[in-house]
């Protein structure tokens, strides 16, 4: 499943804008659509508010008719007078409403003991028949109102407001007004604002990130490629921020570069001021006539001689002047492994597929004769079989030795560690095999893998990438 959050700084800041301007953009539109609805229920309750001022005075001489005998007419959206109010104590009565209702009633010089107000969704029985403004679609619809500009399509009733009023006598005169809906026009609205205000933000956002990202992604694909002494210095654009980055960037490979060109230097003086007296010596310890101490000399001067190859390979590591190219692996095994066995050792090798992998030969041939040495000389013979996984090529070296303390694994990979303690090159070596086999597949996008085996003896994984 594809993740939404996106990797780049510069797509997770859009998305945060986004998200933020989405935020604000729907706490505006309820606030917008609460005072809406106010503004409905305002409205409604003017109209039952103007309905009751304007026919208070003839709904009492119809009621005073009434009461003397005489036929009162029953017209839709009359007030209604009764001894009780249209709004019940069991109903949610509304203050603001309330306030405003009287304020009016006083102001058109009307007194009321008590006001109530309160808003349904569905107009009670006893309010039947005392509603205005329930019949406004019909007369819309209507063909001649039509074709005098009335808008056919009224908006839809959403509920009525109740204002009942006692007068002095005790009595209430109540009249409930149909609630309109307006809120489609304001959620179109809204809709456009919030495109309009994405547009004006996030199109210039996406620009400035574009500007950002680029010398951004310049300078990773710069770092990820770095090669001292061959990578090329980056142009300096973006923001200023960003060229102080670039130049900084420049200035440490710079440096890098130099420091490791004087090392190289220092590697090679090294090499050439140790490997002359070594083999001068070389060369005076045939003289000494006693052969077991002869040999003894022999093998030290080879032990310091083999020490010496194994750091300047190491230090030298990354500055290999040997190119990559396409090699078959079965092939190149099977050149080490005769190395080995012409030596009288003990390793076997399955002749498989043919795998080919871009690798530069040299290295890759010492890393594996480093793996295949360790498990001759500690495990007396060694196994060796390739397993393709994926995009990598796995190269397995097994022994039957006595393994590694799980604890150890690890530090095995630390210069100048052994597995055995000894200074004696027969059993200990000079430590360096691992660290330098794991720094060449290193080099080449892989690594090594060290675990014991269930029935005893130690795997060594060569991994090499072939994608």
């Amino acid at each position: 499943m594809k993740r939404l959050w996106p990797n780049s700084l510069v797509g997770q800041l859009l998305l945060v804008v986004a998200l933020i301007l989405l935020l604000a953009q729907g706490i505006n539109s309820f606030l917008l659509y609460r005072g809406a609805q106010n503004q409905n229920l305002v409205e409604a309750s003017t109209s039952a508010v103007a309905r009751i001022a304007y026919g208070f005075e003839r709904t009492t001489n119809d009621r005073s008719a009434s009461r003397r005998g005489g036929k009162r007419s029953r017209r839709w959206g009359q007030l209604k007078f009764s001894p009780e109010s249209a709004v019940g104590d069991d109903m949610r009565r509304l203050p603001e409403l309330e306030a405003r209702a009287g304020q009016a009633f006083a102001n058109m010089g009307i007194g009321f003991s008590d006001i109530r107000a309160t808003s349904i969704r569905d107009l009670t029985t006893d309010m039947t028949g005392y509603v205005i403004g329930a019949n406004r679609g019909e007369w819309r619809n209507d063909p001649i109102n039509r074709s005098m500009g009335g808008d056919q399509n009224t908006p839809e009733t959403k509920g009525f407001v109740i204002i009942s009023a006692q007068q002095a006598d005790g009595q209430w005169v109540s009249i409930a007004s149909a609630v309109r809906e307006r809120t489609p026009l304001l959620v179109r609205t809204l809709l456009f604002q919030t495109f309009t205000i994405y547009l004006l933000m996030l199109i210039p956002l996406i620009l400035l990130g574009r500007y950002i990202s680029r010398p951004l992604k310049s300078l990773t694909a710069g770092a990820q490629s770095f090669q001292p002494g061959t990578t090329k210095a980056l142009e300096e654009q973006g923001p200023p921020d960003t060229r102080e980055l670039i130049r900084a960037f420049n200035d440490m490979s710079g440096r890098v570069t130099r420091m490791i060109e004087e090392k190289d230097v220092m590697l090679g003086a090294i090499g050439h001021d140790l490997r002359t007296p070594l083999a001068a010596l070389r060369v005076r310890v045939e003289s000494v006539e006693d052969e077991a101490e002869r040999e003894r000399m022999v093998a030290g001067i080879e032990d310091m001689n083999s020490m010496l190859e194994d750091i300047l390979s190491l230090a030298r590591l990354g500055r290999s002047t040997e190119q990559s190219d396409p090699v078959d692996i079965r092939s190149l095994i099977e050149t080490v492994v005769d190395e080995f066995t012409d030596l009288g050792q003990d390793v076997r090798y399955q002749r498989g597929d043919k795998q080919i992998a871009t690798v530069r030969e040299t290295l890759v041939r010492r890393a594996l004769r480093n793996l295949i040495g360790n498990a001759t000389l500690y495990g007396k013979a060694a196994d060796i079989s390739v397993e393709k996984s994926g995009s990598s090529l796995l190269i397995h070296v097994d022994d039957d030795g006595p393994g590694i303390p799980e604890g150890k694994i690890a530090a095995m990979f630390e210069p100048f560690l052994r597995g055995d303690a000894s200074r004696n090159r027969a059993t200990g070596g000079s430590g360096l095999g691992l660290t330098l086999a794991r720094a060449i597949a290193r080099d080449h996008g892989g690594d090594i893998i060290l675990k014991n085996r269930e029935n005893g003896g130690l795997r060594a994984t060569l991994i090499l990438p072939v994608g």
